[in-house]
């Protein structure tokens, strides 16, 4: 059960040599046993977390896009200024607001205090991106930054032939349109608390589904119009736990506690956990997050999206599907029963 305490964590400073982008830096993912710049395809997590303190006046870094690579901010203090393609919206304290591939963008900060900002980004096995203020490239790996000279597929491996038609390569299919920036920001204060509860409500809780209200399907993988990753705000009330005592087979669950007092079963372990406790669940992990203490237990949900999971309880010994949703127990049976 990795686990780490924000306010424990170094900032780290970094800034362009003239300090026109400077931040300072929290990885939380690092802190975790994540991998910079990698996800599970190397050892890392499918998802990486760091918070980021922005001086006034500074940017996080230049107007840029990313070929692969989503991302989704939480404005913790300040406000700021987004440029978002063509756009310039105002940012504020608690609002969300999501960046996907191919949309350049930048977070400035133009008020007059520090600027703090919970960064959410997948972590893809490559990406490039291009800064179109420059009009320079990146590619990720091998980490290089070029200006592009256009030139024909078959340019230095044969000789052209006079008078011949330029070749045109097939084209790629045409991304989903995006959404309006608008649509993809949202302040959990316009949202209400949805609730849920078990028949004898001996699990419940309350949640503010922030990814749904920024445009993603519930369950749904990014080609089919879900996200990479989800976030929500969720609530608990004392004595309460949102689930049974649980693992996945793919998903992995982090937990960012922002208000009271719980304690979190893992595996065979029981910790108590507070505000600025940060607790990552991998799969095969079961685990169970209550509310022990005499308030309300808020805390973000950031999960992945796999494109297929299933899970098991092992207090009752039961599993369950997330497609077709059932709950089952299992009978042991030989690979080859009802087959010969």
């Amino acid at each position: 059960m990795p686990r780490v305490h924000i306010p424990a964590l170094p900032w780290e400073e970094q800034h362009s040599p003239g300090r026109k982008f400077h931040s300072y830096c929290r990885n939380v993912s690092l802190a975790l046993g994540g991998q910079r710049n990698g996800g599970t395809w190397c050892g890392g997590h499918p998802f990486d977390v760091q918070i980021r303190r922005i001086p006034p006046g500074a940017s996080v870094c230049p107007f840029h896009a990313h070929l692969a690579q989503w991302e989704l901010f939480v404005v913790e203090a300040g406000a700021g200024t987004v440029r978002a393609g063509n756009e310039t919206h105002a940012i504020q304290t608690g609002e969300v607001f999501l960046h996907p591939p191919g949309e350049p963008h930048q977070l400035i900060n133009s008020g007059t205090a520090d600027l703090e900002v919970l960064i959410i980004a997948d972590n893809p096995p490559l990406d490039a991106f291009h800064y179109p203020d420059s009009n320079k490239w990146g590619l990720r790996p091998p980490g290089k930054y070029f200006r592009m000279t256009e030139v024909g597929y078959f340019d230095g491996e044969e000789p052209p032939l006079p008078g011949a038609a330029p070749y045109v390569p097939s084209g790629s299919p045409a991304p989903a349109p995006t959404l309006p920036f608008t649509q993809r920001k949202a302040h959990p204060d316009a949202l209400a608390w949805e609730e849920w509860t078990s028949p004898k409500k001996k699990f419940r809780g309350q949640s503010k589904e922030l990814s749904i209200a920024l445009g993603a399907k519930r369950n749904t993988p990014i080609g089919l119009g879900g996200h990479p990753f989800d976030l929500e705000l969720s609530r608990f009330a004392p004595g309460e736990s949102g689930c049974p005592f649980h693992s996945h087979a793919a998903q992995w669950e982090m937990f960012l506690i922002r208000e009271g007092r719980g304690t979190l079963r893992a595996g065979a372990e029981t910790v108590p956990v507070g505000p600025g406790d940060v607790v990552l669940h991998p799969p095969g992990e079961a685990h169970q997050l209550s509310n022990t203490g005499d308030t309300p237990l808020v805390f973000f949900l950031i999960a992945d999206n796999p494109p297929a999971d299933y899970w098991h309880y092992p207090d009752s010994n039961k599993w369950g599907l997330r497609e077709p949703r059932q709950f089952f127990r299992t009978t042991a049976i030989d690979y080859w029963d009802g087959e010969e």
